[in-house]
């Protein structure tokens, strides 16, 4: 490459608009050239410090650990807001409901009574082999 286009690499460089293969060529053949960029390229290249081993996973840890906290606090808020919702539509569903009176809930279990075969007529019929608090065996007579 000639002059002019090492010095529009160094400007380019020295406005931060070069990409990183273009500021490697300009390190790399710098020293061909007889510039001022050619004292600072071979600064670069003996202070040219390598990144740690597992440094890219570090960072990669910690966004992620940033990400999980954030999803974390989203699910809450949102759990929050679901449970106060729910609460709020039970309550709102329990105030419409009608309060029965008494002669209106005597009716209904009269009802339900009714629905059922008399207990004393099948005990009559059947006799009693074994009772106890769980369990009551019965005979029939017939």
């Amino acid at each position: 490459m000639n002059e002019k286009g090492i010095e529009k690499l160094t400007k380019e460089y020295e406005a931060g608009a070069s990409t990183l293969n273009e500021e490697q060529f300009l390190f790399d053949n710098a020293e061909n050239s007889h510039s001022i960029s050619e004292v600072w390229s071979t600064f670069v290249k003996r202070n040219r410090i390598e990144a740690p081993e597992g440094f890219n996973d570090k960072l990669w840890n910690s966004f992620q650990r940033r990400t999980v906290r954030k999803h974390r606090f989203k699910i809450s808020v949102i759990s929050v807001a679901a449970s106060i919702i729910l609460i709020i539509a039970l309550s709102i569903g329990n105030f419409g409901q009608k309060e029965l009176s008494y002669k209106e809930k005597e009716a209904l279990l009269n009802e339900a009574l009714d629905m059922f075969a008399e207990p004393e007529q099948e005990i009559a019929q059947e006799r009693i082999l074994y009772e106890d608090e769980t369990i009551i065996i019965y005979a029939s007579l017939e």
